[in-house]
């Protein structure tokens, strides 16, 4: 990896620009040092509680560290919690009471733990809807660049009591989650290091998503992460919906716990650009209209408060990505407009100066006749999202001409299928090879849930697969067992008692259901390596 202060700004024949100007290091700024972080989101209707016998709980996250060493670290945990749904991000689903950090832990890569202390103490309270505690921790030596730490956190409310809830566990990256009726009891399970309290992580809820009641639990842990030892790269303030993150859930994780089409495009470790760690501010569901409105405002006071309590005036952020607005179409082109740049023009006010990056909007598709597998399957784009001549290119065209944004990024080219600029990418786009044998006992009437693949295939994928001449099914990749041969047993998360033909054809599905609005793993990926990385230019002003 480069180091950015000995690149130099080059402006060849042409004016391209190859490298980015040197980077001015601020050792003594509070700056985002931790991929993964996410606000506590939930909804009143059906809330995270504390069940009986299991109220006191422990969490043991793991987060990629910043690419360069740091050693002084601020980690805020918060009282409120923001909708995913349709008025999302408004911090209007919170707990009403609140919880109790018995103690916390930072998780050196070694194993090693240090305590956080809040305001030189523990226990902290986190008072419900409004409260905000920062703990705080100076490692005895630096933690390496671009290493694996972890945040234990300890907490506890009343049986039945609701709770905040931010992370699900991933467990292929050793992430815990366990939970006792009494303080010594959960200290205990967490100086074993054993498994997850089965009742907090059950395998049939395992990488779902949906509400309290029917998903994978969300366990309580830091807002964000932040430390001191800066080298000056730019930082991005992003705001945005699901394509953030929310494509992918728990088991397809990268190793630094990255998830979704833009946290793994930042998180890129370029030799040229390097990768940067966001400061993500939004959520799935998130509608430009509703951030920094009415109901959406705590974590910027909170963000604002850190600038001028911790960081002598200094921000947290270097400049703001907006990869939001798909949630807030419409077929009137100007309410989509007023929708999408209300929020910033919010952010110019509050912020006077900010250099804005915009990126364009991604279609969603109408529907397929071969659930995805091929473009030629998929129906004609609607005239809403028809990104070359719908109502979503003309706000695109106006996105990019817009004299709000500094610099913007079309990112529809890297995410459509080269075949027809109309539609998205199909599964025929990624063979995978063959399932080996079959899984099951091919009678058609026995569930199986473990099927044997090339050990290449990815963990969390979607995939699909030819069980008989002509006919396709799909299975969800939730845990895997390497084989040491080339092939793995893959447990599924659709446990069908489907008849599959032996060696059948296996293609990596390019999205996560029949809706064709979210992209799976392999569609992740795949828009990834084709957003060029040279974008990163756009986040100097």
């Amino acid at each position: 990896m480069m180091n950015g202060i000995s690149l130099a700004l080059t402006n060849p024949r042409g004016g391209a620009v190859l490298a980015p100007p040197p980077w001015v290091p601020d050792p003594d700024r509070y700056m985002p040092a931790a991929t993964r972080t996410r606000w506590p989101t939930g909804a009143t209707a059906t809330p995270w509680t504390f069940p009986a016998g299991l109220n006191y709980q422990c969490s043991k996250l793991f987060f990629g560290a910043p690419d360069y060493p740091t050693n002084d670290f601020l980690i805020p945990f918060v009282g409120f919690a923001l909708t995913e749904g349709g008025n999302a991000p408004q911090e209007t689903q919170s707990p009403n009471a609140d919880t109790v950090i018995d103690e916390a832990f930072f998780v050196m890569p070694n194993g090693t733990e240090y305590p956080i202390l809040f305001g030189g103490l523990v226990p902290a309270t986190v008072t419900a809807a409004t409260g905000i505690v920062y703990g705080q921790v100076i490692l005895p030596v630096a933690l390496p660049a671009w290493s694996i730490f972890g945040v234990r956190t300890v907490y506890h409310g009343a049986e039945g009591a609701q709770r905040c809830g931010s992370y699900r566990i991933q467990r292929h990256r050793g992430e815990k989650y366990w939970g006792a009726a009494d303080l010594a009891s959960v200290q205990a399970l967490a100086a074993a290091n054993g498994p997850s309290t089965a009742a907090l992580d059950p395998d049939s809820l395992y990488n779902t998503i949906g509400n309290a009641t029917n998903s994978q639990i969300q366990a309580y842990g830091p807002a964000l992460v932040l430390a001191k030892g800066w080298d000056g790269r730019p930082v991005p303030l992003v705001v945005g919906d699901s394509l953030i993150e929310r494509q992918e859930i728990a088991a397809s994780a990268d190793e630094r716990g990255n998830m979704g089409m833009i946290r793994r495009w930042l998180d890129q470790r370029d030799q040229v650009w390097g990768n940067t760690v966001p400061l993500v501010m939004g959520v799935p569901g998130e509608h430009n209209e509703f951030e920094l409105a009415t109901n959406a405002t705590k974590r910027w006071v909170m963000i604002d408060a850190i600038k001028t309590t911790f960081n002598g005036g200094k921000d947290i952020w270097t400049f703001c990505l907006d990869q939001g607005g798909r949630n807030d179409n419409n077929t009137t082109l100007s309410l989509w407009q007023s929708r999408k740049f209300g929020l910033d023009d919010r952010i110019i006010a509050r912020y006077p100066g900010a250099h804005m990056v915009g990126m364009t909007i991604l279609p969603t598709l109408a529907g397929s006749s071969d659930a995805g597998r091929t473009v030629a399957g998929y129906s004609a784009t609607s005239a809403l999202w028809n990104p070359s001549t719908g109502t979503l290119a003309s706000m695109n065209a106006s996105l990019i001409a817009s004299s709000r944004f500094a610099k913007t990024i079309d990112i529809v080219p890297a995410f459509m299928s080269d075949s027809d600029p109309t539609k998205g990418a199909a599964a025929e786009l990624t063979p995978l090879g063959n399932v080996i044998g079959h899984p099951g006992n091919q009678d058609g009437v026995t569930t199986w849930d473990t099927m044997r693949l090339p050990s290449t295939t990815k963990l969390g994928a979607r995939v699909m697969f030819e069980y008989q001449p002509g006919l396709w099914t799909s299975r969800t990749l939730v845990d895997r067992t390497d084989l040491g041969d080339g092939t793995a047993n893959y447990r599924v998360a659709e446990v069908l008692a489907t008849n599959v033909q032996d060696n059948a054809a296996l293609l990596g599905h390019a999205y996560t259901a029949a809706d064709f609005v979210h992209p799976a793993l392999y569609g992740v990926l795949r828009f990834v390596s084709r957003l060029p990385q040279s974008h990163k230019a756009k986040f100097y002003p």
